[in-house]
């Protein structure tokens, strides 16, 4: 709060409710309305740090991986090798679950 004191407007709440029910940010929230000021997910189970990947998102991070993997043996790369190999098994994961 930098100096604002006033908190936080009705108008920022409701822009930002519109937006994460939007895909401009790709939360595609499932946002309903009860009792005329309650907000709450419709899907219990949705939350907006445990967004799926899709099918392109999916591929194109393989794609990014496998180009990586080209410099992982190189030293001023080690790090990102050691990166890689973790999404590489979390790819694995999603791809064994999906």
């Amino acid at each position: 709060m930098e100096g604002i004191r006033k908190g936080i407007s009705l108008r920022t709440v409701q822009n930002d409710i519109q937006i994460m029910r939007s895909d401009k940010l790709g939360y595609n929230a499932p946002i309903e309305v009860y009792d005329q000021k309650y907000y709450k997910y419709a899907d219990p189970n949705y939350s907006i740090t445990e967004l799926p990947l899709t099918a392109e998102d999916f591929n194109l991070i393989t794609k990014a991986v496998k180009m990586l993997e080209t410099t992982e043996d190189k030293p001023e790369f080690q790090q990102m090798g050691r990166i890689l190999t973790r999404v590489k098994k979390r790819l694995t994961a999603i791809l064994n679950y999906g």
